[in-house]
């Protein structure tokens, strides 16, 4: 039996996208990763699957540890996805370099880059805007010694606003059947309740 062969990433990119995806490829190569361009080896094993895209929007909304979306394009100051720029390949490099440490296996490029594209449910298309909605606010929390956490799930967004590690409000925002949206207080005072409930909504209106 052949052994398959075996790389440290596999990228995937626009033809529009070459350009910069080449540069980055062969810094990589000269930082001593090794890289698949493409998946023309559907049965090579890789660490990670890198995919360059544009816009949020069109970041794999699955979320596998072994795929690293890369934005090329402009990205919310609250994103955390690797971006196109000078340390890009540092954040390669190091994350390869953590997969080895601890040991952690590779995987199909094949399998890997079809379950980057598999498609959400769309009925979570406007959970997921109002979660970007929530994360982009978070920053706002500070400047009132507050600090935000967001979590988005298929079907739910959790919200917590915490000071000093003391939870002010927690919220869960909840799809339920037929597109209808369920709003659940978890801690914290009730009286703005009514007042957040209306923004939410106006977010969801806005972004339907």
């Amino acid at each position: 039996m052949i052994e398959s062969a075996t790389y440290d990433i596999a990228v995937s990119f626009a033809e529009e996208q070459r350009a910069v995806v080449d540069e980055v490829v062969e810094a990589c190569r000269q930082r001593g990763l090794t890289v698949l361009e493409g998946n023309e080896l559907p049965e090579a094993q890789v660490r990670f699957f890198v995919p360059f895209v544009s816009t949020v929007d069109d970041v794999p909304p699955n979320n596998d540890d072994h795929v690293l979306p890369v934005l090329t394009g402009e990205a919310p100051e609250s994103s955390t996805y690797l971006r196109a720029d000078e340390g890009l390949v540092d954040a390669l490099v190091s994350r390869v370099e953590a997969a080895e440490t601890a040991g952690r296996d590779r995987v199909a490029v094949a399998d890997v880059a079809a379950t980057a594209t598999e498609q959400p449910p769309p009925a979570s298309t406007g959970l997921r805007a109002l979660a970007e909605q929530f994360a982009a606010a978070s920053p706002e929390l500070t400047k009132r010694g507050l600090a935000g956490t967001m979590q988005l799930g298929e079907s739910t967004i959790a919200v917590r606003v915490e000071r000093a590690g003391d939870t002010v409000y927690a919220l869960e925002v909840q799809r339920g059947a037929e597109e209808t949206v369920n709003f659940v207080v978890l801690g914290g005072s009730a009286e703005l309740f009514p007042t957040l409930c209306q923004r939410i909504e106006d977010m969801l209106t806005a972004t339907a």
